[in-house]
């Protein structure tokens, strides 16, 4: 993938910009990288362009861009301004959900409509679990569990599968298709630590209950990592929410039984 690099006022960010049409830009999730595909490229197809600008201290954008949502929001607003995008539809994943609603609570002239993908509210809700995500053990524990990944690939998978579902992880991997096997074995293969934002830069200090935006959030039950409280308080404090509930037995709604109908809402919402 052909990435660009733009100096902003508080430091480098990646971003990739392909395809022709309504934009969307994409905020991937923790630890993923430029490589790590969630299936949203397939926008390109349906006539949008597709923006990814890589979290702070992810790839090659630096922490300096954004300590918080917010500053992460006014940088991309200068990634925007450099492409002359006037308007974005914006999907944030898992947690980049507080970088969406920032830009939609700060820049509601910017954005166009807001799609929470499994994406946290605020990261106060799973600050005890969030501690150890961005500490030098969890590297050494992400880098190891990559090795074991190339060897035991099922028992790499299985151990992601512990902490993003409320099902039997042995029990869920075995019911996945070949493809849906191989989604996850690639969004491992390709996640990295980085210089990860804090925790603490990732809770939502601001006020949502008056977003002009319209908003859509597709969560699930089963989903051990960002619980169904997030798509409850969304709904509780967004006067323009919709929620989808996603019938995915984990995280991962991008897969699955249900992953036709994440895709289709995703397209109805976007074009309506």
């Amino acid at each position: 993938m052909t990435t660009t690099l733009l100096d902003t006022s508080k430091g480098i960010v990646e971003f990739s910009y392909r395809g022709v049409g309504p934009a969307v830009l994409l905020i991937k999730g923790g630890h993923s990288t430029r490589e790590t595909e969630f299936s949203h490229s397939s926008l390109i197809y349906e006539g949008f362009s597709l923006l990814t600008v890589s979290r702070p201290g992810y790839d090659y954008t630096e922490r300096s861009t954004g300590k918080t949502p917010v500053e992460f929001a006014d940088t991309i607003i200068e990634v925007l301004d450099h492409l002359n995008i006037e308007r974005v539809n914006v999907i944030a994943i898992s947690t980049a959900g507080p970088t969406g609603l920032a830009l939609a609570a700060f820049y509601p002239e910017r954005v166009s409509k807001l799609i929470m993908e499994a994406a946290e509210t605020t990261g106060r809700m799973d600050e005890e679990g969030n501690k150890l995500l961005y500490t030098p053990t969890e590297r050494i524990l992400l880098s190891s569990l990559r090795q074991l990944l190339k060897l035991f690939p099922d028992v790499a998978m299985k151990h992601l599968l512990n902490k993003w579902t409320t099902e039997d992880a042995e029990d869920y991997l075995e019911k996945l298709s070949p493809n849906d096997r191989r989604f996850i074995y690639d969004l491992l293969d390709t996640s990295r630590s980085g210089k990860g934002i804090l925790p603490k830069g990732e809770q939502t200090d601001f006020d949502i209950g008056h977003l002009e935006t319209p908003v859509l959030g597709m969560y699930s039950q089963k989903d051990k990592k960002v619980q169904y409280t997030h798509a409850l308080l969304l709904k509780s404090l967004v006067p323009d929410c919709e929620i989808f509930e996603v019938d995915a037995d984990s995280h991962l709604i991008w897969i699955g039984k249900d992953a036709r109908q994440v895709w289709d809402k995703r397209l109805e919402f976007l074009t309506q």
